[in-house]
């Protein structure tokens, strides 16, 4: 039989896909340039053979922060506590905190401070050199200071920490006096405040150098004016009629800003806004998202050329964890997506271990046994990971064993304008393991029948010997198995019959 070629192509179920170069789906798998790559399983970020225990609480914000010597720490807070995490567990660092329901704690490092904020408490910095405990934000006004205001999000700008979303006036935002975290006495230091008059409440702030001010119906661009004590910064509206859908769902690398709309997905670079998801995966996600919960999604920039937008995939979704991701490769412009429970996602930098005998470790407090083999991630700290508070409340990092992967090829004509006779079935993926369904119909007004399961042979190839004129290909990769690159199916076709 002669071999025909069958890609998986790029996911773009927003297309009609038949005999095309688009996938008609793809799951926890990563996106690449010519292939697919595998989606590690999460798993609790320690060598402990017995993890340390989970919070008592749900966690609702996550961040690591670095000290002025260069050490990573990383915390996390609850609906009531603040806390930071230890290869040995969570330490208190702050409580009597009230997070409402559906609100997270949004965290910016600002110098030594961790500073977090959310909307049902006046805003927190820690020390994170010293390892201090929470405190109040600001500086008490009984001393000719003022406290910072209440705000859903905090964001560290150039020289400046800027509040956004203020609890007395959703349209506003405040910043600091410049290079003072605690300055928010307007008028002092360039200290002032900013309301927008159209827009809608401010879900957010993002960037770096150049800032973005994110409203549910806006996007302004935020940029500082060196020498104008006037007006310190300058608002220009780059996207008019629309906004981040969520107070989560956008996130920014360098100067480039990434959001989930009401209609979709975008990315802004300066004045310059690009649909990224139309005609891809825009229709895909309103129509598998559940509609009553996007104000919560969450995005998360990831370490290698990665977006993830957290989401629940339906009302059916239990309360109190994300279970699906859409993964987006900024490099490529390319999408896939992902199946995996998490109550949080964030970028963290894993915490040192010190080797000298007297630090503290875990189960090995004189380097005297195999708790830890030499080469463990313990002793390397900073190096950053996409981490997660698991289903199960345990901080969590993608190293487990990969995912089942699922890929599903376009609809193709084997033998154009006649019936097809597909025999072996040879997938082009470098894991030994996994099993091919054929999905036929005569007619696109068809329904799509799937085959039973062809198990993959000592020769590489299915068996699958089914006759149709439209042809899709389905490869499960099992959970566990070791493999680097999907791209497609070699199927063995000839005709079978004529089609009038």
């Amino acid at each position: 039989m002669p071999k025909i070629p069958v890609q998986w192509g790029e996911w773009r179920p927003d297309l009609a896909t038949l005999d095309t170069q688009f996938a008609n789906d793809v799951e926890n798998v990563f996106p690449g340039s010519n292939s697919y790559l595998p989606v590690p399983s999460l798993v609790p970020m320690t060598d402990a053979i017995v993890p340390p225990p989970p919070l008592d609480e749900p966690i609702v914000g996550l961040f690591s922060a670095r000290t002025t010597d260069g050490a990573w720490r990383i915390y996390a807070g609850t609906p009531t506590k603040l806390y930071r995490w230890t290869l040995a567990g969570w330490t208190e660092k702050g409580t009597g905190f009230h997070v409402p329901p559906g609100e997270l704690w949004s965290m910016a490092q600002f110098g030594k401070w961790l500073v977090a904020v959310q909307i049902g408490d006046p805003p927190q910095k820690i020390d994170v050199d010293a390892d201090g405990t929470a405190v109040r934000l600001g500086t008490d006004p009984a001393s000719g200071g003022a406290w910072a205001p209440i705000a859903h999000n905090v964001r560290t700008i150039g020289d400046f920490l800027v509040l956004g979303g203020l609890l007395s006036n959703r349209r506003k935002i405040m910043w600091s006096s410049i290079n003072d975290q605690d300055g928010f006495v307007i008028g002092l230091g360039l200290c002032d405040e900013q309301e927008f008059p159209d827009g809608g409440p401010v879900q957010g702030l993002a960037g770096d150098k150049i800032g973005y001010v994110v409203s549910d119906r806006s996007v302004r661009l935020m940029q500082y004016l060196p020498g104008d004590t006037t007006f310190i910064f300058s608002f220009s509206k780059v996207l008019y009629d629309r906004g981040s859908i969520s107070e989560y769902g956008f996130t920014s690398i360098s100067d480039n800003l990434y959001l989930l709309c009401e209609d979709g997905y975008y990315a802004i670079s300066g004045a310059n806004v690009t649909p990224i998801g139309h005609e891809k995966i825009n229709e895909w996600f309103l129509a598998n998202s559940d509609v009553g919960r996007r104000n919560i999604v969450q995005a998360i920039t990831a370490v290698k050329p990665y977006i993830f937008w957290a989401y629940h995939t339906s009302s059916g979704t239990p309360e109190g964890y994300y279970d699906g991701l859409i993964l987006f490769n900024w490099a490529i412009q390319r999408w896939s997506r992902a199946k995996i429970n998490a109550q949080m996602w964030a970028t963290v930098a894993t915490v040192d271990l010190d080797l000298d005998t007297d630090g503290p470790e875990p189960g090995d407090p004189d380097l005297d046994s195999t708790a830890r083999s030499l080469d463990s991630f313990a002793y390397q700290g900073g190096r950053p990971k996409v981490a997660a508070i698991d289903q199960d409340g345990f901080l969590s990092e993608l190293a487990g064993p990969n995912l089942q992967a699922t890929l599903e090829s376009p609809e193709v004509h084997p033998v154009p304008n006649n019936r097809a006779m597909v025999g072996d079935v040879y997938p082009l993926a470098d894991g030994a393991e996994g099993v091919i369904y054929d999905g036929t119909r005569e007619r696109l007004q068809d329904a799509v029948q799937w085959s039973q399961a062809f198990p993959i042979e000592i020769t590489g190839s299915a068996a699958v010997y089914v006759s149709s004129r439209l042809h899709r290909f389905r490869h499960i990769i099992p959970r566990g198995t070791v493999w680097t690159h999907a791209q497609g199916v070699l199927a063995d076709a000839q005709q079978d019959g004529t089609v009038a």
